[in-house]
This record gives C-alpha cells, structure tokens and sequence, in this order.
C-alpha cells in the first residue's frame, strides 16, 4: 500500500482522531460544567437509580435525552466506572461520524473513490470537530444520528423503498435520543429541498419522497415510544412539560441560556473552516459545476445555518452535524499541491499560542494564564508545534499540509494552558476529600449545583442543597462530622474551614461541621 492509499483511507483517519482525542483528554481535567455534569448522570444512573429518567444529583434530569448516559454505562458495564473510559464515548461517536462521512462520499461520488478518504481526513483534522468531538458532550452522537439521515434521504431519492425509509427512522429515533428533536431542524431542510438537489440519476418523485420521509417519521416514533412512554409515566409533571416542551420546541421560540445576535454563526464561518477551508481550496465550498452532489451537501449545511441563525439560542457546538458536509464540499480541492507560503498560514494560530506561552514563561503572559507556564510544557509544545510546521513544509498536497495543523494546535495549546487548566478547572482536587465525608454527609448553599464534584469524588449520596440560612442551621446542628460547601465564604457557629479551591472562576469553601461539645 502506497502512503497516497493510506491517506484515503476513512478507517486510517478515524483512527487518527481517536489517537489525538486520547492525548487531548490525557492533557485535560474532566471539565466542568458539562463534562463533570454528563459524567455525574450516568454514575447516578449507574449506581442504581432510574434508567428511563435520568437523575443529576438526586433530582430528575431533563436537560437532555439519556442515550449518552446509557453508553457510558454500556461502556463501564465492561471497564467498570473509571473516567477515561466514560471520556472517551464521545471521541467513539466522533470516529463513528468520520467513518460515515466516508461512507456518504462513496455513495455522492461513486467514481471518484479518493474524495471519501479526503473528506474524512478533512473532518478528523478539522479543528473544532476536533475539540468538541474529544470532549463528553452529546454533539458527536448527534452527528452519528444527522450524517445516516442523509444517507437515508440520498439513497430514498436515487432509489425509493421502504429500507431506506425505515433508515431515516432509525436514525431520526437515534437522534432524538441523543440529543432531541432538534435533529429534525438539521434533518427536515435537507428533505424539503428535495427538488433543488434531485440527483440526476434518481428515480424518486416528489410524492415518493414526502411519502419515505412520512414513513420515516412514523417509525422515528413507534421506536421512540419504547422510551417515551414509559418516561412520561415514571417522570413527575415538571420532566414531562420539560421533555415534551421546554427543552424542544422552547428552546427555539426563547433561548433559555444561550441567546446571540443572528449573526453569530456567520461570524464563526473562518473558525468552522480552520484549517481546511483557509487556502485555495475553500473555493470547493461553493463550486462552479454544482452537480446534485454539491447541491445536496449546500442544502444541509446552508439549511442548518438558516435555521439556528433564526433560533434565539447559539452555540459554537450547535452546528458540529454541519461540519461533515464542509469536509465532503472541501475535499474536492485537498489533492493539488498546496502554496509555497499560503501553505502555512493555518499555522498562525498555533504560533500565535506558542508566542503567548513563551511570554508567560517570562513573566508576561495574558491573566488568562494565570498559573505560568512551565518550561516542561513550554518546551513540548516548540516540538509539537515545530514539528508540524515541518510536515506542512515538506507536504505535496493541500490534505498533507492541513492534517497536522489542528492536532499541533490544539495539543499545543493545552501544554501551554496545562498548568492554569490544573489548576482552575480541575474537580479532582476536591475529591479525596470529599470521598472521606461521603458516608457522613456532603451539604452545599450553592443553589445551583451541578455535580461539579459528584462524579470524580464517586459520591454515593446527592449532595444536599441548603436552601436558606434555616437549614443550614438544622444542617450544622443534625451532623456533626459531615460537609459544607459553598462558592462564598460561609459565617455560620460550629463551621471549620478546611480548604479553599478554585473551579471555573469560582472558590469553593470547604467547611467541616464541628462535633458537639
């Protein structure tokens, strides 16, 4: 096998991926507030509470869906509850979507074989796939979920049926489960704009279509029932009206949390590109020979920006789904050999870190850096980032030149951060301690505790929410020997600091309760 054959190889870059994934977790804590939350769901669920609702320190969760906590617990089924096994089902998922970019590539280009390794490298390097795919989110699995509707809706328009039917259900009930019926605003634009991208040697009529999709839906719904229902029975009023609603439907008419100006999503358009589509070949984005193909992967990924531009709530991570479609548009353009200088100007941001870094190691460096920089981590990330910057130097094509340029940065970037991350973002620093009060009880004022701690001190109990001066009080007075926590420091008789950290840009204050006298 030549190293061109390798490269076009969808397996060899979801490979990549897991690879680099692994290094990005081994440099980072369990980051709070979602990681340390996500992960402090399925420890819940696995130590014995309800698998149809999940519960998040001892209440009903009904933020999201369950199918992310209930792989993590298929996972520890098999490794037991350690951390770097939960960590890594989203970086699974994220290789799952890789390998079915690759797929799609096959399916939209049958002639031209190399574009799916091309677009699967594209997607693996791409720098925020990159960073949120390594992370414990639901994106990735949402990805999984979008990426086969689109195989179902391409297949049900070259040649209708019931399989391919039937396919978009399972993959709508899949992403509803992974993250809500928010699949359908990245799935339902595609569908409707059946007529603008018709392939040309598809046999499917608009009726065909409506009816597949209609079938698909149905089946979408007949398979989620088998969760549905019986969560609406066993939640309370409050989970069903946030299940059915709030966290649905809601979401789209006002942002609960994450409000942006429409414009948002398009003033991340050079970010969602980094590093693929900054050179010549981002004109693939927009070809001049638009073929059913390209009009297809157009539909999807203009479709999606469309419709969460007009949705209240933004987030970067809202449109990961879409970056499959960006790495199957770019593809077209990784094969012709890259710029003798255009070639490094992906780079700069890694430079631009390493600058930063050094500066801190001098005494200069940004507040952002506020635990210094080591001359270790300094050190290590010269080498990654000069060793990258060879490999685009040296490269023959644009795909070449553009792998290791998000890998470089982004590994760079946590060894220059790795002692400030430590430092501030890392829930572990509590958790010995909190593990030797679990039995004799954990208590917290901060009303909207999130878990933060729960997981990595592998809690056996919730942590009781204190919810007024009173029950602190009755707290203080009932257990002599247990825990209190708070983000503020906490004047209360019979309260003994013991240790104060910092999480998030929030102190903790630890206080055990003195006994009796």
């Amino acid at each position: 096998m030549t190293q061109e054959q390798w490269y076009l190889r969808p397996s060899a870059a979801a490979f990549a991926f897991l690879v680099v994934s692994l290094a990005l977790i081994a440099l980072r804590p369990l980051l709070p507030v979602d990681e340390t939350r996500y992960l402090t769901v399925a420890w819940e669920m696995w130590k014995g509470g309800s698998k149809i609702v999940p519960h998040l320190n001892g209440e009903i969760y009904s933020d999201k869906p369950p199918l992310l906590f209930w792989l993590v617990n298929l996972v520890w089924t098999i490794t037991g509850p350690g951390e770097l096994a939960g960590r890594m089902v989203g970086p699974a998922a994220g290789g799952a979507v890789i390998l079915m970019t690759g797929l799609l590539a096959r399916r939209l280009w049958p002639e031209t074989p190399e574009r799916a390794g091309r677009a699967a490298w594209a997607l693996a390097t791409g720098g925020v796939f990159l960073a949120y795919g390594s992370t414990t989110m639901f994106d990735a699995l949402l990805a999984v979920a979008v990426v086969g509707a689109m195989l179902a809706l391409w297949t049900m328009a070259r040649q209708p049926g019931w399989r391919a039917a039937v396919g978009l259900g399972l993959a709508l009930a899949f992403g509803v489960l992974a993250k809500g019926p928010v699949i359908l605003v990245h799935v339902l634009p595609v569908a409707l704009a059946f007529p603008l991208w018709r392939p040309a040697d598809g046999t499917a009529r608009r009726r065909d279509m409506a009816a597949g999709v209609g079938l698909g839906v149905l089946v979408a719904l007949a398979l989620l029932s088998l969760w549905l229902v019986p969560a609406l029975v066993f939640g309370d009023a409050q989970y069903r009206n946030d299940i059915l609603w709030r966290q649905s439907a809601g979401r789209m008419v006002a942002s609960f949390a994450h409000d942006r100006p429409l414009w948002f999503f398009v003033a991340l358009l050079p970010l969602f590109l980094w590093p693929w589509g900054w050179g010549r070949e981002a004109a693939s984005l927009w070809p001049r020979d638009k073929g059913s193909a390209e009009r297809f992967l157009l539909a999807w990924a203009l479709g999606a920006l469309a419709a969460f531009s007009l949705i209240s709530g933004k987030q970067i991570h809202y449109l990961i789904p879409e970056l499959a479609a960006l790495a199957l548009l770019v593809a077209r353009g990784t094969g012709a050999a890259p710029g003798r200088w255009t070639r490094f100007f992906p780079m700069l941001p890694a430079i631009a870190i390493l600058g930063l870094g050094a500066a801190a190691a001098l005494g200069y460096g940004p507040k952002v850096l506020s635990g210094g920089v080591g001359p270790l981590e300094l050190a290590l990330a010269t080498v990654t980032v000069a060793t990258a910057l060879v490999l685009v130097a040296t490269a023959r094509s644009r795909q070449a030149a553009r792998i290791p340029v998000a890998p470089a940065t982004l590994v760079a970037f946590l060894l220059v951060a790795f002692q400030t991350i430590w430092a501030t973002s890392n829930p572990s620093r509590l958790a010995g301690l909190l593990s030797v009060y679990d039995r004799r009880g954990i208590a917290t004022l901060d009303q909207g505790y999130a878990g933060q701690f729960s997981f990595s001190a592998r809690l056996s109990a919730p942590v009781t929410v204190l919810r007024d001066p009173g029950a602190l009080a009755g707290w203080v007075a009932e257990r002599p020997g247990s825990l209190v926590l708070g983000t503020a420091p906490i004047v209360s008789p019979g309260l003994q600091l013991l240790r104060e950290e910092t999480l998030q840009g929030d102190t903790w204050f630890v206080y055990s309760v003195e006994p009796k006298p």
